[in-house]
């Protein structure tokens, strides 16, 4: 459980993961930040962020009351500059100069404008305090998801100019053909076991640089479907790894694992010398990778019919990798991501593959609104349930699903 308070630095953190972060936990508090003198004080409510203030007078109320023309200097003169924006808003609606839903217009554009220059800081404090929380009942209409993508892509945009990076296509397969042979969460990172936060920060946002999807949407689309689904297994390893408490329970897995196979080696029967080597022949079955991922489906299947969801888990990973472009290893992939509070980021990339693949199905559709909704992305989940409503107009789960978004 996440502590009544914890704080830290944007340059070891970026602030779009620490909101994640709280959206995903469901949270609420206080998140203040501070860069230099600007002061941004940005308040959730289980996990919705909604409201944001900030001290510099250009993002005041006052200011973008007077910007959008809703009223005068005139009429906003007899109001001291110095009280707070949310009893400004108030007193504007007792006298009658504001209606509430021109103000939470306004305010919804004030509350974006403060987040979006906030998620661009690349350095500065922050601190997140659940004990602070806002008395006022604020209903805005902001897009924290759309704010958040545009942020990381503005953020991407500028270390792509500022760092020269030339991957050829040979890069590409060698990175993917690394990724294949890791046997854990720190090769598929390409880290030292020993790593620190920040280490593994650099690390991450590296192959981010380097080899993210979203630099590559207009190449072959089988390519682009390869590295989404690395991708995947890179932002599962980093989730993980990040987290104090689930690295030492994935070291203590790692090392058990380790130890099993030591026991195993010793136990061994020697071995004769080595012969020469000899030509392989026609009669040496050699699997398929289709058979092979069909199998590891087949027995994922079992596996959750008996419960066994980690087992379940590798074994559609598996399928996934050995057939990227089946759209159901995908998405029973992502689905049991989904499952897990802790590779709930790494299952969107996972159904969102599986529905490309297929769009046509409405099921895929909902388990990723249902990712979205338990995210705390409301406005994504309801927009995902609309489009598989419209692909099967007779998905009871989908429909069921929309009226809930909508608080039918």
């Amino acid at each position: 459980m996440m502590p009544h308070r914890m704080n830290g630095q944007l340059s070891h953190r970026s602030l779009a993961e620490v909101i994640r972060e709280i959206s995903a936990k469901f949270q609420s508090g206080r998140l203040r930040l501070e860069r230099e003198r600007v002061q941004v004080a940005a308040y959730f409510y289980k996990g919705h962020f909604i409201y944001a203030a900030c001290n510099v007078r250009t993002f005041r109320l006052r200011e973008y009351l007077l910007k959008s023309g809703t009223l005068s200097l005139e009429q906003l003169a007899r109001f001291d500059e110095r009280v707070p924006d949310l009893e400004l808003g108030r007193k504007l609606i007792s006298e009658q100069l504001l209606t509430t839903e021109r103000l939470e217009q306004v305010q919804s554009k004030q509350v974006s404008d403060i987040l979006r220059r906030a998620l661009l800081w690349t350095d500065g404090l922050w601190e997140f305090d659940q004990r602070s929380l806002l008395d006022e009942t604020i209903n805005l209409n902001v897009d924290l998801d759309a704010l958040l993508v545009e942020a990381e892509r503005r953020l991407t945009a500028e270390e792509s100019q500022t760092v020269k990076t030339d991957v050829t296509h040979e890069d590409v397969e060698a990175f993917l053909e690394r990724l294949h042979r890791a046997e854990s969460y720190y090769d598929i990172l390409g880290v030292e076991s020993s790593v620190d936060a920040a280490g593994l920060k650099s690390a991450y946002y590296e192959l981010a640089r380097r080899y993210h999807p979203d630099r590559f949407r207009k190449t072959d689309p089988t390519l682009l479907t390869r590295l989404e689904s690395a991708f995947a297994r890179i932002t599962q390893a980093y989730d993980t790894l990040r987290d104090d408490q689930l690295r030492a329970n994935y070291n203590a897995k790692l090392q058990a694992r380790r130890k099993a196979q030591k026991i195993v080696d010793a136990t061994a029967k020697p071995v004769a010398p080595e012969p020469e080597p000899v030509q392989a022949t026609p009669d040496v079955p050699v699997v398929p990778a289709a058979e092979r991922a069909a199998h590891d489906f087949k027995e994922g299947l079992a596996a959750l019919e008996q419960g066994q969801r980690s087992l379940a888990a590798g074994l559609f990973a598996s399928a996934a990798r050995l057939v990227p472009n089946d759209p159901r290893y995908r998405a029973f992939y992502g689905q049991l991501l989904a499952s897990q509070e802790n590779t709930r980021r790494a299952a969107e990339a996972e159904l969102q593959a599986a529905i490309k693949l297929d769009p046509g199905n409405a099921d895929y559709r909902v388990i990723l609104a249902q990712l979205f909704r338990d995210l705390g992305f409301s406005i994504r989940a309801k927009g995902e349930a609309e489009r598989a409503v419209a692909v099967d107009p007779n998905n009871r789960k989908a429909r069921d699903l929309l009226r809930e978004l909508k608080g039918v």
